[in-house]
């Protein structure tokens, strides 16, 4: 059994049987990772508040490399802020969609992730008009596309639509939380 200690953002939960869930994480160590996370949807389970979506997170795992299993978790920073202004989850759930979609399994990319960690803070952080977090959102999405090593076509700024756009030909799927930002 391999024991790692790692700190990530919580991107996505899927579940798996009848009470475990399979949580994707992406760590500035190791990149993006699954971890299987038995009795999670238990009501005694004592992780299930520590893995919140969009959560900064410090992991151990433990066992095989596919599908380690987590043993325990810790909250570093919550984010709590963002969960209260239904425009910032949103564009925090775009922003996360982006990682899983865009970014490969275990490859790390310490530039990426504090980018994302980055991008979150400053969401989590300011009072901010729809407007302003569309433009800050296109700003993310051209950095972490750049970061990614592929360029953009062209050099001057995109508004949020253009900018989902290049996003959306170069994973050639739509990303299915922008549909949600732009009705808002």
């Amino acid at each position: 059994m391999k024991y790692k200690k790692l700190r990530g953002i919580v991107l996505k939960k899927q579940n798996f049987r009848e009470t475990d869930q399979i949580v994707t994480l992406w760590t500035q160590e190791t990149g993006k990772i699954r971890v299987l996370a038995r009795s999670l949807k238990k009501p005694a389970s004592k992780l299930v508040y520590n893995l919140q979506d969009l959560s900064y997170v410090s992991v151990e795992t433990a066992g095989r490399k596919n599908l380690p299993v987590l043993i325990g978790c810790s909250t570093l920073k919550s984010f709590k802020d963002l969960r209260n202004d239904l425009n910032k989850i949103g564009a925090g759930f775009y922003a996360s969609e982006l990682m899983l979609k865009l970014t490969a399994d275990e490859q790390p990319n310490p530039a990426a992730f504090n980018l994302f960690v980055e991008f979150l803070s400053n969401l989590n952080s300011q009072q901010l008009i729809s407007s302003q977090i569309q433009a800050i959102l296109a700003k993310f999405s051209l950095n972490l596309v750049e970061i990614l090593g592929f360029k953009a076509k062209t050099t001057r700024e995109l508004d949020f639509y253009k900018a989902n756009e290049l996003v959306e030909s170069l994973v050639e799927r739509n990303i299915k939380s922008a549909a949600f930002l732009i009705k808002l």
